[in-house]
């Protein structure tokens, strides 16, 4: 079986951790069908110049992964104003790949991972070439992109033309449904963890080895420095704590690692309410770190917090799960659903610092069973989601 995977979200030379997931599940897939990966990447001539966008043109033409082929081709973009166009620049730089790549590689599936642009240009290829596609929703697609009209249209074309559609969490799909995509189209298809690298080790081994301290309760989180990642409710939570003495203000140490994304940076922001609340000394940004490395982060930690307003499917969560660790989360779309238990983690309204504090607090006094906590997140493994998908091309083939 072949497989031609899209994605507008992989890891490349200039962003080795970008839309990892993807990779993730990619890579277990490989022990089950042939697989080759298109991830073209947006260029305009006029605002390649810009620094949010100068990293584009340094993506090499073609990388290979792990033994994975994945290809860059460039489609037209236009930011902001054009935006809606995408799906269509997109289709077309497919179209001309294909044209070449098909005379190696004659694919049987498109496998796309976003309903747009990746969405709605593979259902218009799988038109045109006469192959089935399936379809991953996984969040910003399906709670973001239907409040524009025009890529609203798209999104549903997208979801109702595909042959299947994936859901990394059954909040998704409910939130498709209404908005009017067939219920019988999608497959419930949960993001994994990779159990192999997240893996627990001695917290204060782990601290040794990055240089935290040994004798303060650590509250980790970890994400792009983006609005929606709810870094700021964290910290105006730890603020309450640090004001109420819970924890004891010298005893709490809330560690944050990432950078800005494509979405932004919104560092600064994070800088001044830092200086405005005083908690220079409880604050600490680690910057991005090596995928590889996040599992001394999370065996470091005494908890992980996650306090995002948006989120699909957390990879992070799964993670930190991995790694022993109890999570405090904000009650959003799938979190609900990684975070199914209170022997794992607690849950609190999104955008509410007091309620987070609270959760914090009962959180580092609460008496943790690691071994259940491990043993949840071994049950939600890549290799597990990539069964089911495999699973599910085989049906598709039987019948297409």
């Amino acid at each position: 079986m072949k497989v031609l995977v899209i994605s507008s979200m992989f890891p490349n030379n200039v962003q080795p951790t970008f839309g990892i997931f993807v990779q993730q599940r990619i890579m277990r897939l490989l022990k089950h069908c042939h697989i080759k990966v298109v991830n073209p990447i947006p260029h305009c001539p006029v605002v390649g110049v810009l620094a949010r966008y100068a990293y584009r043109g340094k993506v090499k033409r073609k990388l290979n992964i792990g033994g994975l082929d994945v290809y860059h081709p460039r489609f037209f973009s236009i930011p902001m104003i054009l935006k809606p166009l995408d799906g269509i620049f997109y289709f077309l730089c497919l179209a001309l790949f294909c044209r070449r790549i098909r005379k190696e590689f004659d694919f049987d599936i498109i496998d796309a991972h976003l309903a747009f642009p990746d969405g709605f240009a593979a259902v218009l290829l799988g038109k045109l070439l006469k192959k089935p596609v399936c379809v991953t929703l996984r969040g910003h697609d399906i709670f973001e992109l239907p409040k524009y009209p025009i890529r609203r249209r798209q999104v549903l074309y997208a979801l109702n033309q595909a042959t299947v559609v994936f859901s990394v969490a059954d909040a998704l799909k409910r939130e498709a449904v209404k908005l009017g995509v067939a219920e019988e189209k999608f497959v419930l298809a949960a993001n994994g963890v990779d159990t192999q690298l997240f893996h627990p080790m001695g917290k204060m081994q782990a601290r040794g080895e990055l240089g935290l301290p040994q004798d303060k309760k650590i509250i980790l989180s970890v994400g792009h420095l983006v609005v929606r990642k709810g870094f700021q409710h964290i910290i105006r939570a730890i603020s309450i704590l640090a004001r109420q003495g819970r924890g004891g203000r010298g005893n709490l140490q809330l560690v944050i690692v990432g950078a800005g994304g494509i979405e932004g940076d919104y560092k600064i922001q994070l800088d001044e309410l830092i200086q405005q609340l005083g908690l220079k000394d409880i604050v600490y940004f680690a910057g991005s770190r090596p995928y590889a490395e996040l599992y001394k982060w999370y065996s470091a930690a005494d908890i992980f917090c996650l306090a995002s307003t948006k989120e699909g499917w957390a990879n992070v969560l799964l993670e930190a799960l991995a790694c022993g660790k109890p999570v405090v989360a904000t009650k959003v779309w799938g979190t609900s659903e990684v975070i199914a238990s209170d022997d794992i983690g607690i849950l609190v309204e999104a955008e509410n610092p007091t309620a987070l504090a609270s959760a914090l607090d009962r959180a580092l006094q609460k008496q943790w069973d690691v071994d259940i906590i491990k043993s949840y997140a071994k049950q939600h493994t890549w290799e597990l989601t990539a069964e089911k998908i495999y699973s599910e091309y085989k049906k598709i083939l039987e019948i297409f």
